[in-house]
């Protein structure tokens, strides 16, 4: 399994979803890197007059989190979510921050291991 060597990711998910298809896996792995530092930036400073926005970057963050097995992100994605569709602004602020830090991390983790591919 070429994808259990990588911290973050669950690697029966990402099996499960690419099975023998590397070449597949790696160009949504890239994608996703890409996609989530553009995220990390329209993400960052969120208010009342951002938060229906936010739902809307969030949620795709959530999707294609789930497409390469970060559990972890797309959890505390859906989590920020569901905040934000409810308004929840003070809830969104006060994790934000840190779930963005905790993307980054991701992002550079997944950068380090495609560098040795």
């Amino acid at each position: 399994m070429i994808y259990d060597d990588i911290p973050g990711i669950d690697a029966k998910m990402a099996y499960d979803l690419y099975e023998d298809a590397e070449d597949v896996y790696l160009a949504v792995l890239r994608s996703w890197v890409n996609d989530a530092s553009a995220y990390i930036i329209k993400l960052r400073n969120v208010s009342a007059e951002t938060l229906k926005d936010y739902a809307v970057s969030i949620h795709g963050l959530k999707g294609t989190s789930a497409g390469i097995g970060a559990e972890t992100i797309r959890e505390k994605a859906k989590e920020l979510e569901m905040m934000a569709k409810a308004g929840n602004l003070a809830g969104v602020q006060a994790v934000n921050e840190s779930f963005l830090k905790q993307v980054d991390s991701q992002v550079k983790v997944i950068q380090n291991w495609l560098s040795k591919k």
